[in-house]
């Protein structure tokens, strides 16, 4: 009894050890539910987003963190839309869904289409340094069974680490890195904006900063 208790002890230690070599910017453990509050130019709520981690898996060199989130229009309460995103960590690498870069209302519009996605993910070393070029990502979505195909393509590009910072939010103090990059969407028509982005490890996304024409848009 005292044997196989020991060795899973052992095993878990491992487990911990293994985790602990890529630093994962979601919430380590299953359950934990979060809210992000989305707001307008001006400071005006638009947008209420619950995040639940409903799934963490370990296999090998990879953790798989499964997010539900729920999308919320806070003059109604009235759920908008929901959708699942999958964050991994790789080998000391945290690669984040490139599925966040496509606008959910939008894919309703396609049900019952052909869609196909394809897509190249982003990610954020455990080990940087401070003006690091990041690796560039996209998801590109082809849509049939319409009245014409549509295609699009989005880019995350430029991706650059600023800075580590702490901020401080109304849910707390948080020890954050900063990121800045740009986000080209290529369609029928292309619209380039820019984002700031601080993370925190077992968090996530505590801020982001949304830029077009170097005005602050939300």
């Amino acid at each position: 009894m005292k044997f196989f208790l020991s060795v899973a002890l052992l095993l878990l230690q491992l487990t911990l050890t293994e985790a602990q070599d890529c630093k994962a910017y979601i919430p380590f453990e299953k359950g934990t539910i979060s809210e992000m509050t989305n707001y307008d130019k001006k400071g005006k709520v638009v947008g209420i987003v619950t995040q639940h981690v409903s799934q963490v898996e370990s296999k090998g060199n990879t953790t798989t963190f499964t997010v539900h989130q729920k999308f919320e229009d806070p003059k109604s309460k009235e759920e908008l839309v929901e959708n699942e995103m999958t964050f991994k960590c790789i080998d000391g690498e945290f690669y984040i869904d490139m599925n966040g870069y496509i606008d959910k209302k939008q894919m309703e519009a396609y049900e019952g289409m052909e869609v196909k996605l394809s897509m190249d993910e982003i990610s954020i070393p455990s080990s940087y340094k401070i003006g690091e070029n990041l690796k560039d990502g996209y998801i590109k979505m082809e849509v049939n069974g319409g009245p014409f195909p549509i295609n699009m393509t989005v880019n995350v590009v430029n991706r650059l680490i600023v800075a580590e910072e702490e901020l401080t939010t109304p849910a707390g103090t948080f020890d954050c890195v900063k990121i800045s990059q740009d986000i080209v969407t290529k369609s029928i028509v292309n619209i380039k904006i820019s984002s700031v982005e601080w993370y925190a490890e077992g968090v996530g996304v505590v801020k982001t900063e949304t830029i077009k024409k170097g005005k602050l848009i939300g």
